[in-house]
């Protein structure tokens, strides 16, 4: 309970910050054209994903029956997956950070909160685990597999944020042998 308590005090605090630092009649995103582009396309492949997921894992719901996972715990995985696919597009297309934003501090930011959140996630799977109530008579349950799911899921964003500044470093690094 004490968990619900703190991240709802924390995003009241982001939203107080927002509301005292940045005012309503100036355009802070910092996108361009394309990257706005991008963005509604990212938002399109997401929506679509999520859509087709969540009509998958009804029709199996209601034509096999069986499934070896909480239904919950399966509509939040699709829902998170259709999250993840807005992000990593945006991120391969070059459309994550604003133009006046400097992508190495934002980087490190995200990088760090997703590891805070992936450490917590970890402990609270694990004293799940050790409770034993995971994996209840062959399915996977809401109370283990969340911790699961939302660690794989800031999983995914770091190795994809680190792929991309790698990538990015090899690119500039050849460019600049060339020339």
């Amino acid at each position: 309970m004490s968990d619900i308590f703190a991240f709802t005090a924390a995003f009241i605090a982001v939203q107080v910050f927002k509301i005292i630092m940045f005012k309503k009649d100036k355009d802070y995103s910092g996108y361009d054209e394309r990257q706005e582009l991008i963005r509604g396309r990212a938002f399109r492949y997401g929506f679509l994903t999520l859509a087709a997921l969540l009509a998958a894992a009804v029709l199996w719901k209601e034509c096999v029956g069986a499934l070896s996972i909480e239904f919950s715990l399966l509509m939040m995985a699709c829902l998170m997956v259709g999250c993840l696919v807005v992000i990593l597009y945006d991120i391969w297309q070059d459309a994550y950070w604003g133009i006046r934003q400097t992508s190495g501090s934002n980087a490190a930011i995200v990088l760090m909160a997703a590891a805070a959140v992936m450490v917590m996630q970890y402990l609270g799977f694990r004293g799940h685990a050790n409770a034993g109530d995971v994996i209840v008579n062959g399915v996977l349950t809401w109370d283990g597999g969340i911790y699961l799911l939302i660690f794989a899921f800031f999983a995914l964003i770091i190795v994809n944020l680190l792929l991309k500044a790698w990538v990015c470093l090899l690119y500039t690094s050849d460019a600049a042998d060339e020339a």
